[in-house]
């Protein structure tokens, strides 16, 4: 691999799901790439594709990445290891994890522009690094003439917002040690990922919001994928 896991001083881990589409996850990697930042992070794939499309995000993240030293690369063959499932996945990937923040960037997925990690990093130096989240907008992509974004910029009270809602998960910050005492939990299939995310906000310490949006969601990547008609009755 391009960069090998040496330093311990990682600030934010992002942790990113991929199968069988690279061009979806060359798009998140450039997005990666683009990043403006100055402090150390860490990127965990978790690869369930087969072996030729494997070995070909291999070659794309050694090609791309082969001289961004503030990256520290480390890429899972799930099927390896024998996980499988977006949640099985996602809860691998958290307890693997070594930065101080974790962030969830699934393959398809983009960061907004090139200062978006360091608005992230910027505002968790303010807010408890064990237990705090920032999350900020995501810029919901439907297709080329159709997005908007989540939380709605006329939103006027975040508070009586997450009463409600909950962010999306690629938009969210979160201290490591708060990611890591809850699971996806997988009996509840498609809605594990609200349930986590309510659990996350109702322990949280601090929850700091950022007007703007920070990351883009793509209705056609990993995260957005749709459910069969049996799991969704369930």
């Amino acid at each position: 691999l391009t960069n090998i896991m040496t330093n311990n001083n990682i600030q934010i881990s992002i942790i990113t799901l991929t199968k069988n589409n690279c061009s979806n996850f060359l798009k998140t990697l450039k997005s990666l790439k683009s990043q403006n930042i100055k402090f150390n992070i860490e990127w965990l794939i978790i690869d369930g594709s087969e072996e030729q499309k494997l070995n070909k995000n291999k070659i794309y993240i050694d090609q791309n990445l082969k001289k961004k030293n503030k990256i520290f690369v480390k890429h899972i063959n799930a099927l390896k290891i024998k996980i499988e499932g977006i949640y099985p996945c996602m809860n691998y990937g958290k307890q693997k994890s070594r930065g101080k923040f974790i962030i969830f960037l699934n393959s398809g997925d983009t960061f907004f522009n090139k200062e978006s990690l360091n608005i992230f990093f910027n505002n968790s130096l303010s807010i408890d690094s064990c237990k705090g989240i920032i999350f900020g907008q995501a810029r919901i992509i439907a297709n080329k003439k159709i997005n908007w974004n989540f939380p709605s910029k006329r939103l006027k009270n975040i508070k009586l917002w997450l009463r409600f809602f909950e962010p999306n998960h690629q938009s969210m910050l979160i201290a490591s040690n708060l990611a890591k005492s809850f699971d996806f939990p997988l009996q509840y299939n498609i809605l594990a990922d609200g349930y986590w995310k309510r659990k996350i906000l109702n322990n949280a310490s601090n929850i700091y919001y950022i007007k703007s949006p920070l990351v883009n969601f793509f209705l056609d990547g990993v995260s957005a994928s749709k459910p069969s008609k049996k799991l969704f009755k369930e």
